[in-house]
């Protein structure tokens, strides 16, 4: 049984957060995500159930099996409607756990898996992140679309790496997309 989290999720910038993400397991990346990109808020691993924020979840996992298998695991529950009502699973976010490409066994799982969800997005492995972990992230907002990374005369990123920033600016098409759908059909239920 997943947890819920009732109170409202944080607001770090200067609006509501537009999607959730939510933790398929320990160390999925979600708080890195979060802080990374504006409209999104880190609901740990439990369900955003406040009406005063988003609703709307995109699972983060690891991409190595345990991970898709929670991943799975959560998606299915949100399929059986254990789910809370009001939230929605708006897609699947797999998360690198090493360089280099996963085994073909993972990748052919978490393909299996991503059907089950509306959406899927990777965010490959960005090494350049690996010192910036304990410092102050850079962060993506919708309007910065998707640029070359840029670095301070250090060495530092300045922009959010254009891989993530790739998947961010997806995510919110998506998203936009989907909300066009509800709108132009009411009777159409889009995630």
């Amino acid at each position: 049984m997943i947890e819920v989290r009732t109170e409202p999720l944080p607001i770090t910038g200067e609006f509501p957060p537009l999607f959730a993400l939510m933790g398929a397991h320990g160390g999925a990346g979600t708080t890195t995500l979060a802080r990374m990109w504006a409209p999104a808020a880190d609901a740990g691993r439990r369900w955003p159930t406040s009406p005063l924020t988003t609703r709307r979840v995109l699972i983060v996992a690891r991409e190595h099996m345990s991970g898709i298998s929670a991943a799975a695991d959560v998606l299915r529950a949100a399929l059986d409607e254990s789910a809370p009502t009001g939230v929605t699973v708006c897609g699947l976010i797999t998360v690198a756990a090493h360089p280099g490409r996963p085994s073909k066994d993972v990748v052919r799982y978490a393909g299996t898996v991503s059907e089950l969800a509306p959406h899927s997005y990777r965010i490959p492995w960005v090494k350049s992140l690996i010192p910036l972990l304990h410092r102050q992230l850079p962060t993506w907002r919708p309007a910065d679309g998707v640029k070359t990374t840029q670095r301070t005369a250090d060495g530092v990123i300045a922009t959010v790496p254009s891989p993530i920033a790739a998947v961010g600016h997806q995510i919110c098409e998506d998203l936009a997309a989907d909300r066009a759908v509800e709108r132009s059909d009411p009777s159409v239920t889009v995630a």
